[in-house]
């Protein structure tokens, strides 16, 4: 899971737990439950301050593979299929849920528009 990469990578870089979390800008005690595997979960806010403290992509600690892809949908939609076979039902939920938000952004009216209905 994550927690391992996390630790891993910060004993690498030769950072405490103390110096990580301040970096991250994240309790020291939620780092800690990360690294334990306590919190599996965490949100891709906490994984993009975790890469960024870290100064790796955040795919590195999701233990992801980065290789080129072409330019092509098929590409992109292999990436994703190998990346959902990954995934428990509640992470499937979790990413239903996404999907369902970015498709409600994308069809919402803009604020903007909203004055020519007055």
């Amino acid at each position: 899971m994550i927690g391992r990469r996390v630790k891993e990578i910060r004993m690498q870089k030769k950072l405490s737990l103390s110096q990580l979390a301040e970096r991250a800008e994240i309790a020291k005690s939620y780092l800690s439950n990360i690294e334990r595997d306590i919190c599996i979960n965490p949100t891709i806010d906490v994984v993009e301050k975790l890469a960024k403290a870290l100064k790796v992509h955040p795919a590195v600690l999701l233990s992801w593979e980065i290789k080129e892809l072409g330019s092509g949908m098929d590409d992109s939609f292999s990436c994703i299929k190998s990346h959902i076979s990954t995934l428990d039902s509640l992470q499937l939920k979790e990413l239903r849920d996404s999907i369902d938000i970015v498709v409600w952004k994308r069809e919402k009216v803009p604020l903007s528009d909203l004055g020519n209905l007055v």
